[in-house]
């Protein structure tokens, strides 16, 4: 469902604003062009698994971080 997908993605956005982490970094180092990683972390993007699974490497978290995360 849409609203699971927005969720991951509003928790992604607060994690990297409260460790100061700026979107153009995550995008440049998972290989999407900036506008598409704030598309979606504003919901407007369908996040893909790989492109997840690249940014919890990048964020050096477990995959489970942001979908187990009540």
């Amino acid at each position: 469902t849409k609203g699971g997908e927005n969720v991951i993605a509003e928790r992604i956005a607060e994690y990297i604003s409260e460790k100061g982490i700026r979107q153009k970094a995550i995008a440049d180092a998972i290989g999407i062009a900036p506008q598409s990683m704030s598309e979606t972390l504003k919901g407007n993007r369908t996040l893909t698994a790989d492109e997840y699974a690249d940014i919890c490497k990048f964020l050096e978290v477990p995959y489970s971080k942001f979908i187990d995360a009540a």
